[in-house]
Formats: C-alpha cells, sequence, structure tokens
C-alpha cells in the first residue's frame, strides 16, 4: 500500500518537474507571449488620461476612432456611449448603401479628438467626427465633454458661467461680434438660427487660459458654405460672467513644455548588395502598452524598424516617440487621426500631415520624411505634398494581417509565407498580438538569413528615391 503511495507521489513530483521545466523553455523562448514579466507602462503627457486609435478597414466602409480613458469610469462610459453610439449609426447607414460604394470611395468615419487642458483634472475633450455614408459630401459634427476627473463628473455650462436673464443679451452681443468679425463666416450666417445662442444647454464648447470657444455644425448657424464654425472669444471680454469658483482655475499659467534637444541620428549605413534584407513597420502608435513591448524585442535582436505615427499619439505620449529615435529607429508620418485621405481636400491634407511633422519634431527634433497614408489610400494631393517637402510615400509588399487575425501564429505563417528580399512589412504597435508574434517572427527571419533595416535603408540599398510610392520587393 505504502508503495503504491510512493508512486503517485512519485509521478506527481515528476510531472511538476516537467510542467516546470516546460514552463521557463516557453518563457525563454517567447518572453512577451507568457511571461510573467511586467513591462513599465508610459505615461500620458496628460496626467489622469491615456488615448488610444481603434481603426478598421473593410471592403465597404473605414473607420477611425480616437477613444480617451480616464480615471474615472463614470466619464468613460458616457464619451464612450457617445463614440458607440455614432459607430453602430454609422456601420448600420454604410451596410444599407453597399452597393453604392462598389463604384464610388468607401463610406469612412473618423473621430478625432483635441484635448485642451484646464488644470491637473479639469480638461475639455473636443471630438470633431467626420462621417461619409454616401452622396456628394460627408458631414462634420462636434461633441464636447468638458471633464472633472477628480470630481468624477462632466461640466455643464453653468458651472462655469453665470449668466442668466438680464445679462443674456450683453452675452449674446459679445458672440454677435465675434461672428461679424470674421469676414470669411458673416456673409453666410442665418439670422433665423440664432436662437439656439440663448439656449446654453444646447451649447458645444471648450476653454483653455486665452480663449472661451464655441463650436457650430455645418448648417447649425450659417450656410454650407462657411463650414463648421470655431469662434474663439477672448477670456477678457467674458470674465465677468465666470462663476466665482472657476476663475481661479483661469489663474493657473499655462503649463510650458520644455524644449529638448534633437535626437542624435544614426549615420546612414551602407549594405552589402548581395545581402538580404527587409523592413519591418508598424503603424497607428506609439501606444502607451505595446510600443514598449515591440522596441525591447527588438533591441533584443538588434534589429531596426521605422514607426509610422498618429500625430494624436504622438501628442499623447512623446517620450515614447523619443526613446524610439534613441533606439535608433526611423519615424515616419502616418496622418494625424487616421482618415481616408482619398476623400479629403488639399487643405486638409495639409493640417493631417503637418500636424504629425510638427508634433514628431516637437518630441524628437525630427521632420519625418517618409509618408505612409492610411489604408494605403491617397490621391492626387497626397502625392503633391511629397512632392512639395520632398518626401517619399511608403505602402507595403507584405501585409502580416495583424490588424484581422489578432493571432500571433497567424501573424508569423502570413509574413514567413509572403517574405522576399526587400520587402516592406506592415504591423501595427497597437496590437498585443503582434507584440506576442515577434520574438518568434525575428528568430524565423535571422535564420533565413534576413537583416532588419529601416525603410530609408532599404531604399537606400534598392537605390530608390523620389516620391514614389515605394512598395518594397514582392514574392
Amino acid at each position: 500500500m505504502k508503495k503504491g503511495i510512493y508512486k503517485v507521489l512519485a509521478w506527481i513530483a515528476a510531472i511538476i518537474v516537467v510542467v516546470l521545466g516546460i514552463n521557463k523553455l516557453v518563457y525563454a523562448t517567447y518572453p512577451l507571449m507568457s511571461s510573467p514579466e511586467l513591462i513599465e507602462e508610459t505615461s500620458s503627457k496628460y496626467p489622469n488620461i491615456n488615448l488610444t486609435t481603434f481603426t478598421k478597414e473593410t471592403k465597404g466602409y473605414t473607420y477611425s476612432l480616437s477613444k480617451p480613458s480616464t480615471s474615472s469610469e463614470k466619464i468613460n462610459s458616457k464619451i464612450e456611449e457617445w463614440i458607440q453610439k455614432k459607430q453602430d449609426t454609422f456601420i448600420k447607414e454604410a451596410e444599407g448603401n453597399k452597393k453604392l460604394f462598389r463604384k464610388t470611395p468607401q463610406a469612412d468615419l473618423n473621430i478625432q479628438m483635441e484635448t485642451y487642458r484646464i488644470s491637473k483634472n479639469i480638461y475639455s475633450l473636443v471630438f470633431h467626427s467626420y462621417e461619409y455614408t454616401g452622396g456628394a459630401n460627408g458631414i462634420n459634427t462636434t461633441k464636447v465633454f468638458n471633464i472633472d476627473i477628480q470630481r468624477d463628473r462632466l461640466l455643464n455650462i453653468d458651472d462655469l458661467l453665470n449668466i442668466n436673464k438680464e445679462n443674456m443679451k450683453e452675452f449674446q452681443k459679445i458672440i454677435l461680434e465675434e461672428l461679424q468679425k470674421n469676414k470669411d463666416i458673416e456673409p453666410y450666417i442665418f439670422p433665423e438660427e440664432l436662437q439656439i445662442l440663448t439656449q446654453l444647454e444646447k451649447w458645444q464648447w471648450s476653454i483653455n487660459q486665452k480663449n472661451f470657444t464655441l463650436y457650430f455644425d455645418e448648417y447649425e448657424i450659417a450656410a454650407g458654405a462657411a463650414g463648421a464654425i470655431k469662434l474663439k472669444i477672448p477670456i477678457e471680454k467674458i470674465q465677468d460672467y465666470f462663476q466665482e469658483n472657476f476663475k481661479t482655475f483661469l489663474k493657473i499659467p499655462k503649463i510650458e513644455e520644455p524644449k529638448k534637444e534633437p535626437v542624435a541620428q544614426e549615420e546612414q549605413k551602407k549594405f552589402n548588395k548581395e545581402g538580404k534584407y527587409v523592413a519591418l513597420t508598424f503603424d497607428d502608435g506609439p501606444s502607451k502598452k505595446v510600443t514598449p513591448q515591440v522596441l525591447k524585442v527588438l533591441k533584443e535582436n538588434n534589429a531596426k524598424a521605422t514607426f509610422f505615427m498618429l500625430g494624436v499619439q504622438v501628442d499623447y505620449y512623446p517620450e515614447l516617440a523619443r526613446e524610439i529615435a534613441k533606439e535608433g529607429h526611423e519615424i515616419g508620418n502616418h496622418s494625424k487621426s487616421h482618415p481616408n485621405l482619398r476623400n479629403m481636400s488639399k487643405e486638409q491634407i495639409r493640417k493631417e500631415l503637418d500636424y504629425t511633422n510638427n508634433k514628431i519634431k516637437e518630441a524628437t527634433g525630427i521632420v519625418p520624411k517618409l509618408i505612409r497614408p492610411p489604408y494605403g489610400s491617397y490621391n492626387d494631393f497626397v502625392i503633391k505634398y511629397a512632392k512639395d517637402h520632398d518626401d517619399s510615400i511608403i505602402l507595403w509588399s507584405v501585409d502580416s494581417l495583424d490588424w484581422k487575425s489578432r493571432n500571433a501564429k497567424a501573424v508569423n505563417d502570413v509574413v514567413q509565407k509572403e517574405i522576399s528580399n526587400g520587402a516592406i512589412v506592415l504591423m501595427h504597435d497597437i496590437h498585443q498580438e503582434t507584440a506576442n508574434a515577434l520574438p518568434q517572427l525575428l528568430t524565423a527571419l535571422e535564420l533565413e538569413g534576413y537583416q532588419f533595416v529601416t525603410v530609408s535603408q532599404l531604399l537606400d540599398w534598392e537605390e530608390k528615391n523620389g516620391v514614389g510610392p515605394h512598395f518594397g520587393s514582392i514574392k
């Protein structure tokens, strides 16, 4: 009987040893897939708020949604509810009009966010939404969430201004004066629609130390030629109307970001013409959680890559952008908010790309010379912008489909099947599965003799230059 018990215990002990051995081997081989090691997360530039951009592409539609996450679940749920409603309505309309999009541009929804910090816990989050589901033009709308994170609540106009029946007329007069000053807007104003100025609950507003800003959607108070209206009213003009407890916030000096020395760029290396090279590229970041993991794996494998960044993400995580540059990786421009550039005007495209160039320069001191249009979609205005700025348009020859499969094994299978010398590989440093796939992918490609270079190094090796677009070698 005792012998039987001893045998059972021996078997259990053996199994434990084997399991522990396997776990140790798995952690050593795929440290990001199952290792309990904690990755230090990068802090946002804005205390108590983080930002993630979600994108999707189907045959019928594309969308890009900037979603903030604060330390207040109540605030988060209110913002999420509004975004989800916009998303659901858009998809329903796009699906209903899918026959229309067989020959015309895809339906598109783009929700981007601007952040105005009043104090450590009080912000104006301004969402600009562009929605195209058919017809001649898309629809632009604005939604503002003024939030007090510490008090776990949304602010309304009464928290800011003390406007009663007696002083409402005086306040309206100030607004009308500012509208009439703008000669691009004034001729298109609908006088009969200005009654909205008396309906405080309908105001979309934001505030910073300089201006109180009102937002009006297209056709809300003016003809379509005026577009969406952003009316800035200097603080000093309305300071007499502020609630007493809000005046203290406006006295807080604007937080100036310290200027940083430009990141030193590595000298461009010459590569053996007979070598095997691929350019790994990562889109849509930098992201708080995944980008540091990607950087860790690249460093461990002495691999260089190119990161095509969104301006809204760089605004929130400038230190991550700086770290990427310090590690010797290349940074490219992926637009401000991931819109479908093919559907945009020359001026809209300029604003998208200029914003991101400026944010990257502020963070790193480097001005990107590569442009990757979101969804790989561009028009003649994008080409002209690239020519005017001596930039190159970069697409890809291998799509890892990480955005679609969201599976580490599938990512490895696709890339290893499609890879060829001179390829440009599309991935995203916003998906955990991509970080999980990297250790095995780098090891497998190294065994095949590949070296990992930046896109600019690859173009130099292939003796290619100019606007492009450049796709990389296809198998």
